[in-house]
């Protein structure tokens, strides 16, 4: 019987010990990997299009996947940690964050996988000049096969602001600053965007909104427009273009079918400051 309870014992001691080893190795995952992540990132190939273009339209190629997502180590639970995202720019997705290395000490894993391919997602950090949250993907043989970088959302946010995400940081490569406008009358004045969408300067409106996702739009909408004091009774659409330093606003102007977006005459021209 003594025999027997020494073996129950040093049983329960073993179990004990690998219970607390799995427990260690998950401290050291979460406190390795996940302060490098925390934050919203954005996809990097949209924002650099975006930085290049001057168009949600010509940079919409690029939104395809997850293209943003939360990061807040805080909210970890047991053995894994939610992330909420953005898939295609068209709809919120989830995944989780599982607290356990992955190929290497800079990576973790994921539950992200395509169930079509067999391909599956771990999740890391490039700490370069400016540290990178990277999707790393690989195929069911285990093999990498690409890696999707990420930029980190930063700036000033209130609470009348844009969260932070894919639409705060088309604010803040596009149109964010001040410039000294113009309108249709040859009046002069100064307006300024803010990166957290607000607007100042512009017959009394208070927000602005830049249309980024085209899927599910007909293609007379396809267009970038952007949107003063969206979805109030003053809300008032203008097509835009951007070339180099100079913004310029023209009407939106739908035509009789409601087939289309058409652009109109010029109504403001905006030099940046």
């Amino acid at each position: 019987m003594r025999k027997l309870l020494l073996i129950i014992a040093g049983i329960s001691l073993i179990a004990s010990c690998k219970q607390g080893e799995n427990e260690n190795k998950k401290a050291e995952a979460k406190d390795a990997v996940l302060p490098y992540l925390q934050g919203t990132w954005v996809m990097t190939d949209y924002i650099n299009e975006l930085k290049s273009t001057g168009s949600p339209l010509q940079s919409s190629g690029k939104l395809t996947g997850i293209v943003s997502m939360t990061i807040n180590k805080d909210v970890a639970e047991n053995d894994s940690l939610p992330v909420p995202g953005s898939l295609n720019n068209h709809e919120g997705t989830s995944f989780n964050i599982i607290l356990q290395q992955g190929a290497n000490e800079h990576q973790l894993k994921t539950d992200l996988a395509d169930n079509s391919t067999g391909n599956y997602y771990e999740i890391g950090y490039d700490a370069g000049k400016d540290t990178s949250a990277v999707l790393i993907e690989y195929n069911k043989d285990h093999k990498e096969v690409g890696k999707h970088y990420f930029s980190k959302v930063t700036g000033p946010q209130t609470d009348d602001s844009e969260p932070y995400g894919l639409q705060y940081m088309a604010n803040k490569i596009l149109l964010a600053g001040l410039y000294n406008a113009t309108d249709d009358a040859g009046k002069i004045s100064t307006v300024e965007f803010t990166e957290d969408g607000l607007v100042k300067g512009v017959e009394g409106h208070k927000t602005y909104y830049i249309f980024t996702d085209f899927l599910g739009e007909g293609d007379g909408y396809k267009i970038d427009e952007l949107c003063f004091d969206e979805q109030t009774k003053s809300q008032k659409p203008y097509i835009f273009q951007i070339k180099k330093d100079t913004v310029l606003l023209y009407q939106a102007k739908e035509n009789a079918e409601r087939t289309k977006l058409e652009q109109g005459a010029l109504k403001y021209t905006l030099i940046k400051k």
